[in-house]
């Protein structure tokens, strides 16, 4: 009897230091959850390819409960400051948003700079193409357009000109030095060639594509067409040339022009 009393209270304590370690624990993951943490997080947002700097980041409290896993915070030994010493001067792999807090993961060492905008299978393609032709300079990275090419060419013997649409709903990666990977800025001047100032557009187009443009571009004459923000719709658009252009509007107006009647009056003898 003596024994099983002895078992008993051996299992009660055990039971106590379980429920006493049980609680203590609890109260520490309550507490570390409710206890402001200091985090560093995107003072502004932060684009994909832009260095770390101090004018992007600043030092956060928010509750452990929210901190995200790795983020750079009070709760690693190292601290704030001694992490940002290490992660600064990194650059942004993937676009941050105000506020969102700052993770290792999230960062890079190497700058992927331009390539970083484009997607497998596709190629980037740069034309320098006067004002006009690039709707007025009126054009900015991120934009979609459709590349219209006009070509003097022979067929049976007769001179033509024609104008094709070569492809549509084209993102432009880059203006003159201005990319999708830079923060929003006043685009610079564009450059000036031979034969008067132009401005760069890069394209992503697909390898067919890009060889397509680049005969485009040394045998006729390009335009780039702006699309509405949204505006994906691809449009079966045949060929163009003066025959098409002006053949229905003459039509239209030969019919307009109808034959004047005449009557003749015919006076016999004296009548």
């Amino acid at each position: 009897m003596r024994k099983q009393n002895l078992i008993a209270l051996l299992l009660a304590v055990i039971a106590a230091l379980m429920t006493y370690y049980y609680i203590t624990e609890k109260k520490a993951e309550v507490r570390a959850e409710v206890t402001p943490v200091k985090v560093l997080v995107a003072k502004k947002p932060i684009s994909r390819g832009a260095e770390l700097t101090a004018d992007k980041v600043r030092i956060d409290e928010i509750r452990g409960a929210y901190i995200m896993l790795g983020a750079i915070s009070s709760a690693d030994k190292k601290g704030v400051v001694k992490q940002w010493q290490e992660f600064r001067g990194q650059f942004a792999v993937v676009p941050m948003a105000k506020g969102e807090q700052i993770l290792p993961n999230k960062l890079s060492k190497i700058r992927s700079g331009f390539a970083d905008v484009v997607s497998e299978g596709q190629r980037i393609v740069a034309l320098a193409l006067d004002p006009a032709a690039v709707v007025g300079g009126h054009v900015k990275p991120g934009n979609r357009v459709d590349v219209l090419a006009t070509f003097e060419h022979r067929y049976k013997d007769v001179k033509r000109t024609t104008t094709v649409v070569l492809v549509q709903n084209i993102p432009i990666t880059a203006v003159d030095e201005q990319t999708t990977l830079d923060e929003p800025k006043p685009s610079p001047p564009s450059v000036l060639s031979g034969g008067g100032r132009t401005i760069m557009v890069c394209l992503a187009v697909t390898p067919e594509d890009a060889v397509r443009i680049t005969l485009a571009e040394r045998e006729g004459f390009l335009k780039l067409t702006l699309r509405s923000i949204g505006d994906n719709n691809l449009i079966d658009l045949p060929d163009q040339n003066l025959s098409t252009v002006l053949g229905p509007l003459m039509k239209v107006r030969r019919e307009e022009i109808k034959p004047v009647s005449k009557k003749i009056r015919i006076i016999r003898g004296m009548q």
